[in-house]
């Protein structure tokens, strides 16, 4: 997604010192403020570093959304969802925080000096914006971009499907992959840092509607998450001090 080239060892450093930084400090603020210097060392602005970022991780919605709509539509599995229950959370959660936008925007447009500020960081954006979308007019950019985010996809879903496997049970790639995206889009919806909990529950759950018994979906889903989200970030922190010692960061 990137206008210019990226050196890959660093860049793969970045993403295992991001890992770390999310259990850290899990909040969008330092994980973008972790992408912002790691571009301004490679000569490129901030507001390169946001469009960037945006478009990654914009083209990684895309592809879960397809991957997501193409099995309800051709393939039995459905998305049963209790409104009484968490998506009923998740509904008032939207609400307040689109309550709380509406005031902030109330009060930049209110205050002159606020106004002026924002409006010129949102047309600097907009501008890298346009640059960062310019670059993708090659084909094999586009096929990099959206082929590494269902390629990443793949991977996550054939990871929880091992430790089923080591458990004795096995299921389909779709259904794994439909459990992964159906609980990565849930996990989005609800403020928890990383998912913790959620993410657990949500796959525990989408492992036994599809006969795993819950014992071995438990065991199945606590390996795969120590082996995906709480044991990177052990690698992560090393990652994030080569990166400094290295003046990348």
């Amino acid at each position: 997604a990137a206008p210019v080239p990226l050196p890959l060892g660093p860049v793969y450093a970045l993403q295992l010192a991001i890992s770390y930084v999310n259990l850290a400090i899990p909040t969008a603020a330092a994980r973008i403020a972790v992408n912002v210097r790691f571009f301004q060392r490679q000569g490129l602005p901030a507001t390169t570093a946001m469009a960037t970022g945006a478009l990654d991780g914009v083209s990684g919605f895309i592809v879960q959304a397809l991957l997501l709509g193409s099995l309800l539509l051709f393939s039995g599995l459905s998305l049963d969802v209790d409104v009484a229950g968490p998506a009923s959370a998740a509904v008032r959660i939207v609400w307040m925080i689109a309550v709380v936008l509406a005031i902030v925007v109330v009060v930049i447009l209110v205050v002159p000096r606020l106004r002026r500020f924002v409006l010129g960081a949102v047309r600097r954006t907009v501008h890298e914006a346009v640059a960062v979308l310019r670059g993708l007019r090659s084909p094999r950019r586009l096929a990099m971009l959206f082929g590494g985010n269902l390629v990443a996809e793949l991977l996550f879903a054939l990871a929880l499907g091992v430790f089923v496997q080591a458990f004795g049970y096995s299921l389909a790639l779709h259904e794994l992959l439909f459990i992964n995206m159906a609980v990565s889009l849930l996990a989005g919806l609800l403020p928890v840092p990383g998912g913790v909990g959620v993410t657990e529950g949500g796959l525990i759950f989408g492992l036994t509607s599809f006969g795993v018994p819950a014992e071995a979906a438990f065991a199945a889903v606590i390996l795969y998450r120590i082996s995906t989200f709480y044991t990177p970030p052990i690698w992560g922190f090393f990652s994030l001090r080569w990166l400094e010692r290295n003046r990348f960061l």
